[in-house]
């Protein structure tokens, strides 16, 4: 029997979406800090081995972009996600400083593959749909929304297992990280226009000097995206010390990581509504206030008023990553959209690099509201610099003319 075009691609946008859900399905990250903390890590070699896992998708957020424009999406996602799983298979075997550390350089070489792919491939699968551009925010929200239920899902399991002991919740964690890789199996990658040689290079070359040097209206967008993807990985592990510091019992630390993990899937599932009936720009303004308020409540309120402000944090990220995201794709053509993304996420790592460990030593030697008062100053010198002016010339951004090389 002969499967039909149409068929095909709807198949590969469903297993996509299957595969938003269950690539963040990682049930011992809501209780990461406190288990390496039982294992002897302070929260200064915590943020040490964040930078250095960093570090790793840093260096590889750009050749791994690039194979996956060369190479092929699928290729790359399942080569991305078959080392995720063997890295998480043997995680429970690790106990000291340098198990640890080899554990985040192969989870970074597994995300640094991923990181990119899945996006432009959905994006592609959207496109080979017969789907219209403007339609673009919408299914990145849907991506979204998927990955953020599977994290809160997860959160909620992994929250459930603790219970038992961290051995029982590290071995669970190592059989459902197969899944996505199950998941990208089954995928069929859509036909894409793909530049070779010399015209490849120089289309490549001209993406990159347009994103990043010519058009202003694009550059802000891709540091907008830098920048709150650096907050937001700041913000994953900062959470579970604030909940710590609050005397929030660890049971409940699965369900407040689905909860802010949820708020933020139907942030990003709501944007296109939000964009539709209130319009880009109020939207904009909004992604770059609500952490500011977030971060300064949070060290004032420090407690269950300071968690509830936290929720601002994961309206905004929810909101302005398929914001800026959409806004990147419309911008970009097929042939190098992984690597366009991949360089973004290369950017959110290299921030990581060197502010992750800065608010490691803060917190350790000033204490959480010292430091959560000096990343709220940190935030608002970037909402003036960077998404200010990406506010004022919004117009531009959401212009349908996009980068083509």
């Amino acid at each position: 029997m002969v499967v039909k075009i149409p068929d095909l691609v709807t198949k590969n946008i469903r297993l996509l979406y299957g595969f938003s859900f269950f690539d963040p399905f990682m049930i011992v990250i809501p209780v990461w800090v406190p288990y390496l903390a039982t294992q002897g890590i302070g929260m200064r070699q915590f943020m040490e081995l964040q930078a250095v896992f960093a570090l790793v998708i840093l260096c590889g957020e750009v050749p791994s972009g690039l194979l996956s424009d060369l190479w092929g999406r699928k290729k790359t996602l399942l080569l991305g996600s078959t080392l995720k799983a063997v890295s998480f298979s043997l995680l429970p075997l690790w106990s000291s400083y340098e198990g640890f550390l080899f554990y985040h350089l192969t989870m970074g070489i597994a995300l640094s593959m991923i990181s990119g792919g899945d996006v432009a491939l959905l994006y592609d699968a959207h496109l080979a749909a017969g789907g219209e551009r403007s339609r673009g925010t919408a299914v990145l929200g849907n991506m979204q929304l998927a990955g953020q239920t599977g994290t809160a899902v997860s959160a909620l399991l992994g929250g459930a297992i603790v219970t038992l002991s961290y051995g029982h919740l590290l071995w669970a964690n190592a059989i459902l990280s197969w899944i996505p890789m199950l998941l990208v199996l089954g995928v069929t990658e859509p036909p894409r226009a793909l530049a070779r040689g010399k015209k490849r290079f120089e289309g490549l070359k001209e993406v990159l000097s347009t994103t990043l040097v010519r058009d202003g209206a694009t550059r802000l967008v891709f540091l907008n995206l830098v920048a709150l993807g650096a907050a937001g990985l700041v913000m994953v592990w900062t959470n579970q010390k604030y909940w710590q510091d609050s005397g929030v019992p660890l049971a409940w630390f699965g369900v407040l990581y689905a909860g802010y993990n949820l708020i933020d899937g139907f942030a990003g599932r709501s944007a296109a509504l939000l964009r539709a009936r209130y319009g880009r720009r109020p939207l904009l303004a909004a992604v770059g206030v609500l952490p500011i308020i977030a971060y300064f409540a949070m060290a004032s309120f420090l407690g269950w008023g300071g968690i509830l402000f936290g929720t601002l944090f994961k309206v905004s990220r929810g909101l302005g990553q398929v914001l800026f995201m959409d806004a990147l794709n419309e911008k970009i053509s097929s042939a190098f959209r992984a690597t366009v993304i991949s360089m973004a996420q290369l950017g959110v790592r290299a921030s990581f690099c060197l502010l992750g460990p800065l608010v490691g030593y803060g917190i350790d030697a000033w204490g959480l509201p010292s430091l959560l008062s000096a990343l709220g100053i940190v935030f608002s010198i970037a909402f003036v610099f960077l998404l200010l002016p990406l506010v004022l010339r919004e117009d531009r951004v959401s212009s349908a003319g996009g980068i083509r090389a």
